[in-house]
């Protein structure tokens, strides 16, 4: 089965998992790369420039600059890149990452962005973006393959560039259409995750319906426009699958007579085992000594263990809140592998931090099996936690989790199901496989 998914995100990465737990083989294939990819994965600009994938990621002082440059690391969350005391360039960092490099923006001499350079997860630059007057119109993909791409944004065309051969495709839907043909993918089953380029190339492909849109987002307002045309006349989804079973129900409430069937199926192999909690620990990684909510819990919580770190040294507002009170545990400059020791200890995560998310530490936790509780506006993955409007109905979730492994277990299960049922691997097989598939496949 191909997976033709538009790029390698969090979302992505919950499918592959959930189609791998569920024994459904698939060859996926990403149209957009953003500096990874999973092993056995495919990406038309990776294959045909010969991005390499082995290494480390590039770190903020290796990256290459001119002559009588200097790299700075500030207060900011990047890094500035100076000549004369002048900044020339910004180093930006990879999301959750310590100063490993996503890509260095160019200044011209009017202090405008000229160009960015793009660093993958192997340390290597793959791309370069060109601007003007603010709007990317160019990114050059380049690598020791046969190909280099020019991507033009404004004429949305793609140009491939051998020594021996040019190749011209007048949308990114037919320089896509072309690599499947290329590589030669069976195409007669196909799951997309978005209405953009992965449906368009199999508008453009598809004899028949024959493909799952697996559709990730929230929907607070009427029905997409490419979704609905589907739903009146499919050129080419034969289903749909949700995440929300109440999304579900109001879509087959929007379009009673559409022949593309609808389903529900949560994400599978989400949920690590978690025996070696502590029940009355709860943990916080921030960035930031903005925790509005930890005075009032620490004083209304005495008998609570309230873990607090940070990848950095904390301020004196922390320590001096450590000292007043001995059920707050502070951790600077933490370690990765302490990180994960301390979410093994917990029973809950604390999103209740000012600052921005470290690490997908949100989401990690609630794979983890923790109770996950976040106090607005502060929350960093509503969908993962209990959102709490103030720091006394925050208090309240707190008190009935941590009462007992019972209300404990209740909290999790609620917080789990809130949008539909725990799907199962059969159940997965049952929408996607064909009966001969559902008869083999294991479990």
């Amino acid at each position: 089965m191909l997976a033709l998914l538009e790029r390698f995100d969090l979302a992505a990465r919950e499918l592959l998992r959930s189609l791998a737990t569920a024994g459904i083989d698939v060859t996926p294939v990403f149209i957009e790369y953003d500096g990874e990819l999973p092993a056995g994965a495919l990406c038309p600009f990776v294959t045909y420039t010969g991005i390499q994938r082995e290494g480390e990621p590039l770190f903020f002082d290796e990256v290459p600059v001119p002559p009588w440059c200097e790299i700075r690391q500030g207060r900011q969350p990047y890094a500035e890149i100076l000549r004369d005391g002048e900044p020339i360039g910004r180093i930006h960092y990879e999301p959750n990452s310590f100063r490993q490099v996503e890509r260095v923006d160019w200044m011209l001499p009017d202090r405008t962005l000229g160009h960015t350079d793009h660093y993958d997860r192997a340390g290597n630059r793959y791309a370069r973006s060109y601007r003007s007057r603010g709007v990317v119109h160019q990114t050059v993909y380049r690598s020791p393959g046969a190909w280099e791409i020019e991507v033009d944004h404004i004429a949305r065309a793609v140009t491939m560039r051998s020594p021996e051969r040019l190749l011209t495709f007048e949308t990114l839907t037919a320089f896509v259409s072309h690599f499947l043909d290329d590589q030669g993918l069976a195409e007669d089953r196909v799951l997309i995750d978005s209405l953009s380029t992965p449906l368009f190339v199999m508008r453009r492909r598809a004899a028949t319906p024959n493909t799952t849109l697996f559709w990730h987002e929230p929907m607070p307002g009427g029905t997409p426009g490419n979704m609905a045309m589907e739903l009146e006349r499919p050129r080419a989804l034969e289903r749909i699958v949700v995440h929300d079973e109440a999304l579900r129900q109001r879509l087959a409430a929007r379009h009673p007579g559409t022949s593309v069937g609808l389903h529900y199926l949560s994400h599978l192999g989400r949920f690590a085992e978690h025996d070696r909690a502590e029940p009355r620990r709860a943990f916080t990684l921030t960035n930031t000594d903005e925790l509005p909510a930890l005075p009032a819990l620490l004083e209304a919580f005495p008998d609570v263990t309230f873990s607090v770190a940070a990848l950095t040294l904390m301020s004196e507002r922390l320590h001096e809140l450590g000292r007043r009170h001995p059920n707050l545990t502070l951790i600077p400059t933490i370690s990765h592998s302490r990180i994960r020791e301390e979410l093994d200890r917990a029973a809950v995560y604390l999103d209740i931090n000012g600052g921005a998310e470290v690490l997908d530490v949100v989401k990690a936790a609630y794979h983890l099996n923790l109770v996950v509780l976040a106090l607005e506006p502060h929350a960093k993955s509503p969908d993962h936690a209990w959102t709490c409007a103030t720091v006394e109905e925050l208090g309240a979730r707190l008190s009935a989790v941590v009462s007992s492994p019972r209300h404990r277990r209740r909290a999790l299960d609620e917080l789990h199901t809130r949008h539909g049922p725990l799907s199962t691997p059969a159940d997965y097989r049952r929408v996607l496989g064909s009966p001969e598939e559902v008869t083999r496949a294991p479990g």
